[in-house]
């Protein structure tokens, strides 16, 4: 099973004592977007990843928002 908790900062050391006190092999806890910057990056470098400049096609978007006003 796979959960995302948002914990509350002045519960954070009860919280990680809990966690250290399952067995080992309990729970797998991992940083909330490390892997999927990691995998960005490597993709952006390879060419993989597909960019375009920020104002690429903004007057489209712009006029289609203006369409549903």
């Amino acid at each position: 099973m796979t959960m995302m908790i948002n914990i509350q900062d002045q519960y954070i050391e009860q919280f990680e004592m809990f966690i250290n006190s399952l067995p080992l092999d309990a729970i797998e806890v991992k940083k909330s977007l490390d892997e999927e910057i990691t995998k960005r990056v490597t993709e952006y470098k390879s060419g993989i990843l597909k960019t375009s400049p920020f104002g690429t096609n903004l007057d489209t978007i712009r006029e289609k928002l203006s369409a549903q006003l």
